[in-house]
């Protein structure tokens, strides 16, 4: 595959044979200027990719499950590449997230509906967990300069929420090279 200089390719392929798969498109209009690296990084997390530097080049590759369609496998386990115990990892740190960043909340997501020969309407959606108390507190996510459409936007309110359940700690160690083989920087 031929493309500029910086970029890999097959990864690229795969990332949009991902977003065809599962209807993530971006239609906007950039119109100002932008730090290419974190505008990349902040909207493949829209689409539920990282951005990866492998080897001093670019790609976007899904941060999630997916099946041989591409398609988001949410039953589907992550491919476990290496473990990490006593005796392989030094200096491990736990930061525990504070009750402020775990406060659960209701997802409010404003999107674009757009209308052959009109001007495009704004739409909101709200999502909430079903298991939480309608008194939460909204955290609202404008995607009016890019999204077009609702269940794009019901996917990431959706998972925001997940994420803010099931998250609780992160952490940080050192290990040596040889536990680290089958990992891959990104």
């Amino acid at each position: 595959i031929i493309g500029p200089a910086g970029v890999n390719r097959d990864d690229m392929v795969l990332a949009t044979q991902f977003c065809i798969a599962n209807g993530f498109y971006w239609d906007g209009v950039i119109d100002q200027r932008e730090n290419l690296r974190s505008f990349i990084y902040e909207m493949a997390s829209f689409a539920f990719m990282d951005l990866t530097i492998v080897g001093g080049r670019f790609s976007l590759i899904p941060a999630v499950p997916y099946d041989t369609n591409y398609v988001i496998n949410r039953a589907g386990k992550p491919e476990i590449k290496a473990l990490f115990g006593d005796g392989n990892v030094k200096d491990m740190k736990i930061s525990f997230l504070g009750p402020e960043e775990r406060q659960m909340f209701k997802a409010v997501v404003v999107y674009r509906r757009e209308k052959q020969n009109s001007f495009p309407e704004v739409r909101t959606a709200v999502v909430k967990r079903k298991v939480d108390s309608d008194n939460l507190p909204t955290e609202r996510s404008d995607f009016t300069q890019w999204c077009t459409s609702r269940s794009h936007a019901l996917r990431f309110a959706k998972f925001a929420l997940m994420i803010r359940a099931t998250v609780d700690h992160g952490l940080t160690f050192q290990t040596t090279p040889q536990a680290a083989m089958s990992l891959a920087p990104g």
